[in-house]
């Protein structure tokens, strides 16, 4: 079950990554050293999608600050100026890759409260102190 809705969750992303980079290659041509920093954002974000898959959390989380630092570096250093609708691309991809890490977590919770959402309510309004 969880393998198959963060599949499902994943693939905005590999939607909006995959028109990016078709882009990259038909809209606004790249150097070849932006294209090894592309390759390495997709290393990483594929090391994060499978270990997300296994609830390695450490893992992913190692996965998402190299994807900051590495995405930050793509972002400040070439994507000065870019046209609009690779600027859209980005902006649509980051919201999808947001979407999944928080459909990630959503599911990891549920998994450990055995998939039921009354329970797992119940847990988080103990947890606020009744307040909810």
């Amino acid at each position: 079950m969880r393998a198959a809705i963060l599949a499902f969750s994943f693939l905005p992303f590999l939607y909006y990554g995959t028109r990016d980079n078709i882009f990259h290659f038909r809209g606004r041509k790249v150097s070849v050293t932006e294209h090894i920093l592309h390759i390495a954002i997709g290393l990483v974000l594929a090391i994060m999608f499978t270990h997300a898959l296994m609830a390695h959390h450490l893992i992913v989380l190692g996965a998402l600050v190299l994807f900051v630092i590495v995405g930050g570096a793509d972002e400040y250093i070439f994507h000065r100026d870019i046209p609009a609708e690779e600027s859209d691309l980005h902006a649509k991809e980051h919201l999808a890759l947001l979407i999944f890490i928080v459909v990630s977590l959503a599911t990891d919770w549920l998994e450990k409260n055995n998939w039921s959402l009354t329970q797992t309510l119940e847990r988080l309004r103990a947890a606020s102190g009744g307040t909810l």
